[in-house]
């Protein structure tokens, strides 16, 4: 890239799938499903998604059986009309997948350092595990760069982070509104229910909380140096019609990356529009951090060898900035006649290995994550 990216932007949302949430981008020839039925917003239930779930729907996927999980899909451009103007004008991820098939304290895990020891949510009547694993927030500052943690009430996830855990750079997450005229160079967002989007929550609230930050950062001026990446946790209990590759297995067997498809979208003014057909998993999101911002490896190799998203970001401006917050959205119009879906690429590997040991900040390592039967 001929000019450097300043700044950084990672939003997590929580608990959709690419089918569940991007409807709409069929009309753009996103692989996505189009005739299920039309989910009520808000949802009336929280489907089952953790890992014993996930794979009775896997088990279900891979043999043909009718789905366990939820076939339903939002009106995109009726509850969630910024995120189809995001995905219709930037760079939309079709088979971009959660990192493990299970459910929500993992795959955050995966985004903020692209591992995790377990594969469950740690009980909150208990106290809260930490581990002193590596962390992209901490790999910024270890490297000269600034960064914070936009985040709820209990500063999750980063409150897991030995080396982030009480860091003054935690701050709720509706201060990135704030600080968008003076942005640090990796910023990380996730908020409190109901804007968090995970059900039984109005999704439109969660979008209109994201919208507010990005329109920020563009009345600050930010909008040219600026990538955001704006992904979901986890399947959250949707199905999605597309199997994902098995690269990575727990010791009974069961695939556990990559999980099931979920949405990221990535946009910015050095952003092109693009259908991005490519496997890659929540891992790939540090990875680009990583290559964005001109840091060095982390040493977790699941990021590190990832694959990157870089290349999607121009030279020079190429997209204008979206609506304005609590503006009308106009959705662009889509191409005529309706391009076919790409076909889904190869996997990227033929043989799935055994889920590898946890390293750590000091060189030593944690077991392989296997607490979470799925029978």
């Amino acid at each position: 890239m001929a000019a450097r990216i300043a700044h950084v932007i990672v939003f997590v949302q929580e608990n959709h799938t690419t089918d569940n949430y991007f409807r709409w981008m069929r009309a753009w020839g996103a692989d996505v499903a189009t005739d299920w039925p039309t989910q009520a917003n808000p949802p009336a239930k929280d489907p089952p998604h953790n890992r014993a779930a996930y794979a009775a729907w896997l088990h279900a996927q891979q043999s043909g059986r009718p789905t366990p999980a939820t076939r339903t899909q939002f009106d995109t451009a009726t509850v969630l009309p910024f995120y189809g103007y995001l995905a219709a004008t930037g760079a939309f991820l079709v088979n971009h997948c959660s990192g493990f098939g299970t459910n929500s304290t993992p795959n955050h895990l995966l985004i903020v350092g692209g591992q995790s020891p377990t594969l469950r949510n740690p009980p909150r009547t208990a106290p809260q595990p930490v581990w002193d694993m590596p962390s992209l927030p901490g790999h910024a500052a270890d490297h000269g760069l600034t960064w914070k943690a936009y985040t709820g009430n209990s500063d999750y996830p980063v409150a897991f982070y030995q080396q982030l855990k009480g860091s003054a750079n935690i701050v709720d997450s509706d201060q990135i509104v704030a600080d968008a005229v003076d942005l640090p160079a990796l910023s990380m967002v996730w908020h409190d229910s109901p804007f968090d989007e995970h059900p039984l929550a109005d999704v439109t609230q969660g979008q209109d909380k994201v919208w507010q930050a990005v329109d920020a950062v563009v009345r600050a001026g930010h909008w040219n140096d600026t990538v955001f990446l704006l992904t979901w946790d986890d399947w959250g209990g949707w199905d999605d019609h597309v199997a994902t590759p098995n690269v990575e297995h727990t010791p009974d067997g069961v695939q556990l990356a990559y999980g099931p498809r979920v949405p990221l979208l990535m946009f910015g003014g050095r952003v092109p529009r693009v259908l991005d057909s490519r496997w890659n998993p929540h891992s790939s999101i540090g990875r680009t951090v990583l290559d964005l911002l001109d840091l060095p490896p982390l040493g977790v190799p699941r990021l590190d060898d990832a694959p990157t998203l870089a290349d999607l970001v121009a030279d020079t401006t190429t997209t204008s900035p979206p609506p304005a917050y609590g503006s009308t959205v106009t959705l662009p119009t889509p191409p005529q006649p309706t391009p076919a879906p790409s076909p889904l690429p190869p996997p990227p590997v033929t043989t799935s290995a055994p889920v590898g040991p946890v390293l750590l900040r000091d060189g030593s390592t944690l077991p392989p994550p296997d607490d979470q039967p799925v029978h």
